[in-house]
């Protein structure tokens, strides 16, 4: 198509690999340490399934990515994204035509999905059930937070793959892969017991949270608005019409919330629900 080509990414690739997505997401780069940060991202995916990132070409320059990464046999698209100073050509079906051939005998699988019309008609189109989500941005009313639950502590790193039954059970594959590169970005990640838990970027808000249980989840959530409470804009996307207990604790903190993407299901990954998925990793 227009002589776009895709091969497999290597570590060469990343610096223009890293340009492209964040010009698809409109981020700019403050400083060294945002594009490192990035840099470690793309590698993260790049050393646990390298047969699964892609980058698309045009005239040897990189103009695409993306990476599919598998999680105890669920296949997950981490990232999508194509030059948004290209046009035409058909890059972005041929990345994920690519992504799809890694892990093509998995039948479950997810997409953490913006708004962009293409992605979802695209994603719609290969069988994807498109939920459409929410996502909360401001401030929390630090007023109306409850007392911290008692029994929720942090995680430390030789903890995280004790929260993989939970995940398991949610979402049908692990996360301690995963929320390992959270925790090295400077995430924290809390548990209550093993019935939950939530992962924070003090810098940005709620990252991910799986629970067995609806009052579990809403203590894990009320406790990651607590450690964002200082922040003037605070995130928590992808949130499901079926996550009403999220709903129900953002509406009381009295943080604004507002129509945004979608998750796309493919096959019977798990009941996903208490869940809000990490953005990156589903």
């Amino acid at each position: 198509m227009s002589g776009v080509e895709v091969r497999h990414m290597t570590d060469l690739d990343v610096p223009r690999a890293a340009d492209v997505s964040a010009a698809a997401f409109e981020f700019q780069f403050e400083d060294q340490t945002q594009r490192d940060r990035w840099h470690g991202r793309l590698r993260h995916c790049m050393d646990s399934d390298p047969d699964g990132s892609f980058v698309a070409t045009r005239d040897g320059e990189v103009i695409g990515v993306a990476h599919a990464i598998i999680r105890d046999g669920v296949w997950i698209l981490s990232l999508l994204t194509v030059d948004p100073n290209v046009h035409g050509g058909g890059a972005g079906r041929l990345l994920m035509d690519a992504a799809l051939t890694y892990g093509a005998d998995k039948p479950d699988g997810l997409i953490v999905a913006s708004n962009d019309p293409r992605a979802l008609r695209l994603y719609a189109s290969l069988g994807f059930r498109l939920r459409p989500t929410f996502q909360a941005e401001g401030r929390v009313d630090a007023g109306r937070i409850p007392k911290r639950h008692r029994e929720i502590v942090p995680v430390t790193g030789d903890e995280l793959p004790e929260l993989d039954p939970v995940s398991r059970a949610v979402r049908g594959a692990g996360h301690s892969q995963d929320l390992k590169l959270d925790r090295d970005r400077g995430s924290q990640v809390f548990r209550l017991g093993g019935r939950g838990w939530v992962a924070v970027d003090p810098l940005r808000g709620v990252r991910g949270l799986a629970a067995l249980d609806e009052e579990a989840a809403q203590a894990l959530l009320w406790h990651g608005l607590s450690e964002c409470r200082d922040l003037e804009v605070l995130e928590v996307g992808w949130i499901t019409g079926e996550q009403q207990w999220a709903i129900e604790v953002l509406l009381a903190a009295r943080v604004p919330f507002k129509a945004y993407g979608a998750f796309g299901v493919r096959g019977e990954p798990g009941p996903l629900h208490p869940y809000i998925p990490s953005p990156p990793f589903a």
